[in-house]
């Protein structure tokens, strides 16, 4: 019921997810990532939420993508209905489709990221999205996720239509990015895409300069009294 994007960046140390939905609200359930650690998609026929703090836990203690997969879904008696993808610190990343998620689905795991989906209108979703995030190499990861979700959308997405999205990235030296659509009866990447315009708007991005980041937690800013529009 999801298709979704997970990546780190190793020139910046960004990492995010970025997925859609033909249902409700799918920023509450499917991506979690931490700077550090790593990103994780959890989703499927019926998704296991707890997939996210568990394997952002595991990916903490220094494992590895495929041994975060193995021990979440070995764990796991409903496997057969979760599609999982995982993306560790280093790039490595894994994933995990049961057999009982309809059709179509399909994952794909390349260094830094991957990318996967489930009741899709065809698997060239997933491929497209591969395409589209691999053709903007140079720009910055949330620009490449947001591209990605474009692509992935255009091509067909769920089969049910996309009625809600999200967009997380971690950054080392920037607040992170963190936008969701709940609920969309249309064109629901296109209004995730304006929120992410609105963050670069000049009185937010003066409000950004002044909050605290990971690399600078003490940090503060000016105040002031400009709108965002």
């Amino acid at each position: 019921m999801t298709y979704s994007i997970i990546a780190t960046d190793p020139a910046s140390g960004a990492v995010g997810v970025a997925t859609a939905t033909g249902s409700v609200a799918v920023g509450g359930f499917v991506p979690h990532v931490r700077c550090g650690q790593g990103a994780i998609a959890t989703q499927g026929a019926f998704t296991n939420w707890l997939y996210g703090d568990q394997g952002l836990a595991l990916l903490k203690e220094g494992l590895k993508a495929d041994q975060v997969r193995d021990q979440l879904i070995e764990a796991d008696e409903g496997q057969a209905q979760r599609q999982l993808i995982v993306c560790d610190r280093w790039g490595n990343t894994a994933g995990h489709t049961g057999s009982n998620n309809l059709d179509a689905k399909l994952h794909l795991c390349e260094p830094n990221f991957a990318v996967a989906g489930n009741m899709l209108n065809s698997t060239d979703i997933v491929l497209a999205m591969k395409r589209a995030f691999q053709q903007l190499s140079a720009a910055p990861l949330h620009d490449r996720l947001l591209a990605a979700m474009m692509e992935g959308e255009r091509i067909g997405g769920d089969f049910r239509g996309t009625h809600s999205a999200a967009l997380k990235v971690h950054y080392p030296d920037k607040p992170p990015v963190d936008l969701r659509v709940d609920w969309a009866e249309r064109d629901c990447i296109e209004q995730l895409k304006v929120l992410y315009h609105k963050t670069q708007s000049e009185p937010f991005q003066e409000f950004l300069a002044g909050v605290p980041t990971l690399a600078h937690p003490t940090k503060t800013g000016h105040v002031n009294r400009k709108e965002v529009r």
